[in-house]
């Protein structure tokens, strides 16, 4: 008779523990935006991004201050962004209106700014073939320059941004995006409309070979990476780049959190593809409090379920190494139609993810009844018990 009631009283704690735990989980659940800024968005523009994002049931966007053509305000040389400041200080009396999280999008290693590419030419990323993105148009981009994770003074200028940005009244957070290197192979769906057939990494698209990460990897190996037969089969060579720029995405977070801030990046879509296409190790990015991967599977990919393996893969690595930032996972608005929303949420939520990111809300207007698809998605997921 004790027995049974011993049994009785553990399944009843068990069923108290399993209920709260799910109503934390609904409660917890967030959606975010991604949302492209400009200084010439105009007052009624901002307000009907802002409050079609409050009638999806958003939470909070991720706006972009700083981009592939970054504004100009004033005095460039100076280098304090300006239009970054303006871009974010407009948005945010509509964040206020309708009660969203603002948070701050910045590319970081992808950095295009003429004026920064005049003043230091040399903290730019070199190939293989010892060309310079600051002199080259990689896969026929203009905007694709990449600063060198390895030189402290490119991680102290982008500290200098972060600290200018955070003084926006009202900012929630500061999101990184770019914190790779090139991509030294393309997304597969992406190789033919580049135009580039890449069967294995070609010395055009493998970086960084400047003179500071030479010294430094001779350095600590007593090999000039150059002198290597295949350096991207060499495990020390790749995991000296891996380190780089995971040091400099720690290092960059901390800086976003002592301003107060929620300190957030956008990554590769699995730990795995993350560190083969554009060598980034972001389960090692510390100080985070959430990591995006940009799960846009049909890039990949033709099968949908592998939004859900991608997921947990991330989740998995973040947990090996003792990360404790929590993974968000992003989904592409063209590759997920509005009567299938759910059932990609349900991929994510599968996985692991404590959330969902949406790029974005310019992709979700142009899609008749999106809006009220997601609306009614996540109205339903916060109504489960």
């Amino acid at each position: 008779m004790k027995t049974s009631v011993i049994k009785i009283v553990v399944l009843m704690a068990l069923s108290i523990l399993l209920v709260s735990c799910n109503d934390v989980k609904k409660d917890d659940f967030k959606v975010w935006a991604w949302l492209a800024g400009s200084t010439t968005m105009s007052e009624e523009q901002l307000d009907h991004y802002f409050s079609e994002a409050a009638r999806a049931g958003i939470d909070a966007i991720i706006l972009e201050c700083h981009g592939a053509r970054p504004e100009v305000i004033g005095d460039s040389a100076s280098f304090r962004d300006e239009a970054a400041i303006l871009i974010l200080e407009n948005a945010m009396v509509y964040a206020k209106k309708y009660d969203i999280e603002l948070h701050a999008w910045m590319w970081t290693t992808n950095r295009a700014e003429l004026s920064l590419r005049k003043a230091h030419p040399e903290w730019y990323q070199v190939n293989a073939q010892g060309e310079s993105c600051a002199d080259i148009k990689l896969y026929n981009r203009e905007h694709y320059r990449f600063l060198c994770p390895t030189r402290p003074e490119v991680t102290g200028y982008l500290k200098e941004r972060v600290r200018e940005i955070a003084e926006v009244e009202g900012l929630a957070g500061i999101h990184m995006d770019f914190i790779r290197y090139p991509d030294a192979i393309l997304p597969y769906r992406l190789q033919e409309s580049r135009g580039v057939v890449q069967d294995k990494v070609y010395p055009l698209w493998d970086f960084c070979y400047c003179d500071e990460c030479r010294a430094a990897f001779k350095e600590q190996s007593g090999i000039d990476p150059l002198d290597i037969g295949d350096p991207t089969s060499d495990e020390a060579w790749m995991q000296f780049r891996y380190d780089r720029m995971a040091e400099m995405a720690s290092a960059i977070a901390a800086e976003i959190k002592a301003c107060g801030k929620v300190a957030s990046s956008a990554v590769f879509a699995s730990p795995y593809e993350s560190r083969k296409l554009v060598r980034q190790d972001w389960a090692n990015f510390r100080n985070h409090d959430y990591i995006f991967p940009m799960i846009y599977h049909k890039f990949y990919f033709d099968e949908d379920a592998w939004v859900e393996t991608a997921t947990r893969e991330g989740v998995e690595a973040l947990r090996a190494v003792g990360n404790d930032a929590v993974l968000c996972s992003g989904l592409f608005v063209g590759h997920v139609p509005a009567d299938r929303i759910e059932e990609f949420i349900g991929y994510t939520e599968n996985g692991g993810s404590a959330g969902i990111c949406f790029f974005s809300i310019e992709e979700m207007l142009k899609r008749e009844g999106y809006v009220d698809s997601l609306r009614n998605v996540v109205e339903k997921i916060r109504l489960q018990d």
